[in-house]
């Protein structure tokens, strides 16, 4: 993309603002490209765009809106390749990560283009007097905010139910990562889907702002961190604006001795160092059963130790770099306070020694063991391949040290008794529990967090829910209602 390009469907070709943002190879620490950052005069005619938008956005068919859902699922399948390289090359993501998010992109479109003309409302059995119902309406206008490690599906993952259910729909990417972003916008044009019902605004923290704060915004949806969360939730309740928060995670991957090891030891390496530990709900606190922890930490080990660190694009390669310089110093910071607070360094530590990665923004796979539930690196989220190692004696042990976080957001239970499994499952405070695997997500599936990982939920029927809102209707069918109200005697 070429310095101050457009910034994507809808969006204004006429740049106000000089301002642009660096956007990096994390794999390298070069520069990519500049993209022209979206000034607050921008943000203001794309709001009142979207608005206007809105309003010939309702009035189209649903069947005609899943026509158009369809057919960027189309563009997107015929353009994966693209958007896994370009993916890759923003975020750092490896390519077995990245082109997985890249096919199920056009499965969402897919899916919500499904849901678009069976949104629907009830008939509810009031006295005979009346015949009452309710609708389910669009917000309007949605501001949504995406954050840098899942750039693209993260994008797609809004936009599609929210226009399915008939808001339009303005979104700022990652200042650091929008290029993904920005090529969806450039789908979406071509699919047909009206100008200004989606636009894409690159741009920072000012951006995000004047999009939370304009009077045109009528939703809020935000997928970032707990502290920016709160700023955001806090400027959206100045004017009473619904938000969806989807935020962090700590979650707690368990295993007990009763479980399969093997499927365990590898979920765990996965479910932490896949993605560069840069997911939301990354298995960050692994918890294992007193009987097998000596055994499954050297497992751990042996299987961390083998895993290829290096360049995104090879396809051997499962952790590459983390996505900014920043985040990287972020990881290296914690592993060091986790050292000085007196956690055993099993694994890694600090940045690869091999000379043809020193440009990137790379960490080593790195597992802690022996870390007391009060350590800085078993609380607050790292976002990183950084793994903090427990053991426990008893399922209420277990219970107890995967609820001791602040964050609710996913956690994994490994275990051959079903009724344990079931048991966990209910008192762990999360809003997902995987058992006997890990991180699997679906478009079919509700997702979303509890306590400072959020509120509301996205996919799935859920995500119907979310981007629209009821509205009860009463219509009198009686006879004579309103002398028998009393009306005649109004005066």
């Amino acid at each position: 993309m070429a310095d101050g390009g457009d910034p994507g469907q809808g969006a204004h070709a006429a740049r106000a603002s000089a301002e642009v943002s660096q956007v990096y190879n994390p794999a390298t620490g070069e520069v990519l490209t500049t993209v022209a950052r979206t000034s607050p005069a921008e943000v203001d005619s794309a709001m009142n765009g979207a608005r206007a938008a809105l309003e010939h956005w309702r009035r189209v068919a649903p069947a005609e809106k899943s026509g158009m859902l369809l057919r960027l699922a189309g563009i997107l399948r015929e353009r994966a390749e693209e958007f896994t390289q370009t993916e890759t090359r923003n975020v750092g993501k490896p390519l077995r990560d990245t082109s997985y998010e890249a096919g199920r992109a056009p499965e969402c479109a897919e899916y919500y283009a499904g849901w678009a003309d069976k949104i629907l409302g009830t008939t509810i059995p009031v006295p005979p007097d009346f015949h009452t119902y309710t609708r389910r309406e669009p917000h309007g206008v949605v501001a949504a905010i995406v954050p840098w490690n899942s750039a693209y599906f993260g994008a797609i993952k809004k936009i599609a139910p929210a226009i399915a259910c008939g808001n339009a729909v303005v979104l700022k990417p990652a200042e650091e990562t929008p290029l993904t972003a920005l090529m969806l916008g450039e789908a979406i044009a071509e699919a047909g889907i009206p100008e200004g019902v989606v636009q894409i605004l690159p741009g920072g923290r000012e951006t995000g702002e004047a999009m939370v704060s304009h009077p045109e915004t009528d939703f809020v949806a935000f997928t970032g961190s707990p502290a920016v969360g709160r700023m955001i939730a806090s400027n959206a309740a100045e004017r009473l604006t619904p938000v969806l928060m989807e935020l962090g995670g700590k979650s707690p991957h368990i295993v007990f001795a009763d479980a399969n090891l093997d499927a365990a030891l590898e979920a765990a390496v996965k479910g932490i160092f896949g993605a560069t530990g840069q997911t939301c709900v990354a298995g960050s606190r692994l918890l294992v059963e007193n009987s097998i922890y000596n055994d499954f930490l050297d497992r751990l080990e042996v299987r961390t130790k083998e895993l290829r660190v290096g360049d995104p694009f090879d396809s051997s390669t499962l952790v590459g770099p983390q996505a900014t310089a920043a985040q990287r110093d972020k990881s290296l910071s914690m592993i060091e306070t986790g050292i000085e607070e007196g956690a055993d360094l099993l694994v890694g530590g600090g940045p690869p020694d091999d000379p043809s990665l020193e440009g990137g923004f790379y960490v080593l796979p790195t597992v802690f063991s022996n870390v007391r539930p009060g350590a800085t690196i078993a609380r607050e989220e790292i976002f990183g391949p950084v793994l903090s190692v427990s053991s426990f004696g008893s399922e209420e042990e277990a219970t107890d040290l995967a609820n001791q976080t602040e964050y609710g957001l996913a956690a994994g239970v490994w275990t051959s008794n079903v009724g344990k499994a079931h048991r966990m499952a209910a008192r762990i405070s999360a809003g997902t529990v995987w058992v006997n695997t890990y991180k699997k997500l679906s478009d079919l599936v509700p997702f979303g967090g509890v306590k400072s990982s959020g509120y509301g939920r996205e996919s799935g029927d859920e995500a119907i829910r979310t981007y629209t809102r009821v509205k009860s209707v009463w219509v009198a069918v009686g006879e004579n209602l309103f002398e028998r109200f009393g009306g005649a005697t109004l005066e």
